[in-house]
């Protein structure tokens, strides 16, 4: 099965390889990848054309329902249990809902978002530029996660964007114990965890400090990428 989305760029074709979904009733997993080249009009980001191939395949094999793709590459999927969508504010939105209505207490939605210029405005409030002149502001996207995953599931975000923690962030910062656990700093107000469900953020850069890209000059994803999306999945292998 073949899907394609229009865009300006080369044809990108992807074919993930899903893992194969329990026999049991679960738990299940999903994958969103978000990714725009184009936010800016004068400036064309090969990163994220790079990147689609790495990052849908490191997340196909960790899925066993659906991956969506959200993106304004050009790109053809050949295969089954990953679906298209437009780079438009209401099918970000319904990805996100359709993942939420399905997600179960032990089931796990990855959410990777690549590329794209941030802005922040002067009331630093921060938004990815979409096609069509729309924005998706960050605190809105994250109302969206923390609803999807309202109903006990895990909402695993990693975001490789500039200004990255400026765009995406939670009321929650954990911190280290000695024993290299995660708890809460007592700083920060806490938030019930576990039962309705748990939204993490993994940032590749600083509020002010620009994401980087890289040239891979050889191997199967030779090409450019984004530099902490090709270090993170290299050290997931």
């Amino acid at each position: 099965m073949s899907k394609s989305v229009q865009s300006p760029s080369n044809l990108v074709k992807i074919a993930p390889t899903l893992a194969t979904p329990p026999s049991t009733a679960g738990p299940h997993t999903y994958s969103i990848f978000l990714g725009m080249a184009k936010s800016n009009p004068d400036v064309y980001l090969f990163g994220v054309e790079g990147d689609l191939s790495l990052v849908t395949e490191e997340l196909g094999v960790r899925t066993t329902k659906t991956v969506y793709v959200i993106t304004d590459v050009n790109v053809q999927v050949i295969g089954d249990r990953t679906r298209v969508m437009a780079p438009k504010l209401q099918d970000v939105k319904s990805a996100i809902e359709e993942v939420g209505q399905a997600l179960g207490p032990r089931d796990v939605c990855y959410i990777y978002a690549v590329g794209g210029h941030v802005e922040v405005e002067n009331d630093e409030t921060s938004f990815l530029p979409l096609p069509g002149g729309e924005r998706l502001y960050g605190n809105v996207l994250a109302s969206w996660l923390k609803a999807a995953a309202s109903r006990g599931g895990t909402i695993i975000t990693v975001v490789d964007v500039c200004h990255s923690t400026a765009f995406l962030k939670m009321p929650i910062t954990y911190d280290f114990n000695t024993d290299g656990s995660l708890c809460y700093p007592d700083s920060v107000l806490k938030e019930p965890q576990g039962r309705e469900g748990q939204v993490i953020i993994i940032s590749s850069t600083e509020c002010g400090q620009l994401a980087r890209t890289i040239s891979i000059r050889e191997g199967q994803y030779a090409g450019w990428h984004g530099f902490f999306t090709w270090v993170f999945f290299e050290y997931l292998r």
